[in-house]
């Protein structure tokens, strides 16, 4: 079928606003810069339109708007919450989600309607959710959070303890946020020294995910280096068969559901002389939720089969805010702790030796957190789908 700029566009904003529906850093969060976050309600935080937002009371009645921040709830443990989200093929994976009352329309816009006569206490917005829509929902007492969209892991990992600390259940997110950071933190390292493999993301109708996305970060943490950055491709975008044929991908990637690019050059590339095609779950790879180290896994094992062998994984060794009410001061310590920020997103707390009170800054131990898809069907059959 002949791609119309109308169908691109199209593609293009659901691929960046329905899909993405991520958490990132905002003011008042957990992580960034602080090594406690404030878990006693009323709790107040800034979305992703600068609007404050307040949450008086543990919320009982949760309303999740995406895939992403519905699969959230359910890794946090706090899926009896949900009483609205997305029940579609990309939530049936979530056990008890066909239970649930559907809230979104076939372009994934919020069923205003619906929502409100939920009276739910909290609801998760994804950034697709237009101004009015949330204007219309805050308008009818509604409590609304709105979302940033994810470009790293590290997006995902805040995203994890944000949605703990506003639906009261942060020491659980703070153990599945950990396990994340820790699971990335040993793949990175263990192939940050080998030679990267090339690696093509085919998302299907020519499109591919830059490195300037989670997509991208789980390629890079896996060891590969992405092809899109020879197409100057930062986020999402077509890469043109004439790039990857210069490129000479060693491995694709590919959704399950999805076709494997094909055609006469492209079959003359490594990746498909060599048979060097990996399936990964398209909802794991595609909605940034802690399930993103699932395909993370595999990757790495494909790119590098030697040096991923004897990963271990700890959470105990990453260091994460510690909720306020938790951390003891004691009147006779003699040191107090900075913290910087490592590239990965990880805060290194270091001591500095001074009189004064010392803050109790444990580490966490414990369990492990788009509408990419529908750009294949927008491009294919010239309508919309229904994605993150």
């Amino acid at each position: 079928m002949k791609r119309t700029i109308g169908s691109v566009l199209l593609a293009v904003v659901l691929l960046a606003s329905l899909g993405g529906v991520a958490f990132g850093p905002v003011a008042g969060q957990a992580g960034g810069n602080e090594t406690t976050a404030n878990c006693t309600y009323p709790i107040e935080v800034t979305d992703a339109n600068g609007a404050t937002v307040t949450i008086e009371e543990e919320p009982e009645r949760v309303v999740t708007l995406a895939p992403s921040a519905s699969q959230v709830m359910w890794e946090i443990g706090a899926q009896e919450k949900v009483v609205g989200m997305p029940v579609n093929p990309y939530t049936s994976y979530l056990d008890g989600s066909a239970q649930k009352q559907n809230v979104v329309g076939q372009e994934g816009q919020p069923q205003t309607e619906t929502i409100i006569g939920l009276e739910p206490d909290l609801v998760l917005a994804p950034n697709i959710v237009s101004e009015d829509a949330v204007a219309q929902l805050r308008n009818a007492g509604l409590t609304v959070y709105r979302f940033d969209q994810a470009a790293s892991i590290s997006d995902v990992v805040e995203k994890t303890r944000l949605t703990g600390r506003l639906v009261g259940e942060y020491d659980t997110a703070r153990e599945i946020s950990a396990r994340t950071e820790a699971t990335l933190r040993a793949y990175r390292n263990a192939t940050s020294g080998a030679e990267r493999p090339t690696v093509l993301y085919a998302m299907g109708g020519g499109y591919t995910a830059g490195p300037q996305t989670f997509i991208g970060d789980v390629i890079d943490a896996a060891g590969g280096e992405n092809v899109a950055a020879a197409a100057n491709i930062s986020e999402y975008g077509i890469i043109s068969n004439e790039i990857v044929v210069q490129q000479d991908p060693d491995w694709i990637v590919v959704p399950e559901g999805r076709s494997v690019p094909s055609g006469p050059d492209i079959n003359g590339t490594t990746a498909i002389q060599e048979e060097q095609v990996l399936f990964v779950d398209n909802n794991f790879i595609s909605q940034p939720g802690p399930r993103v180290t699932q395909p993370l896994e595999p990757m790495a094992e494909a790119f590098h089969p030697d040096g991923t062998a004897a990963i271990s994984v700890d959470p105990a060794s990453v260091s994460t805010p510690t909720c306020e009410a938790d951390v003891t001061p004691t009147a006779t310590a003699t040191a107090t702790a900075t913290e910087t920020l490592d590239m990965d997103g990880t805060v290194t707390l270091k001591s500095n030796q001074t009189m004064g009170t010392t803050t109790d800054t444990t580490t966490t131990s414990g369990p492990g957190f788009g509408v990419i898809a529908s750009i294949v069907a927008l491009l294919g059959a010239g309508t919309a789908a229904r994605r993150r």
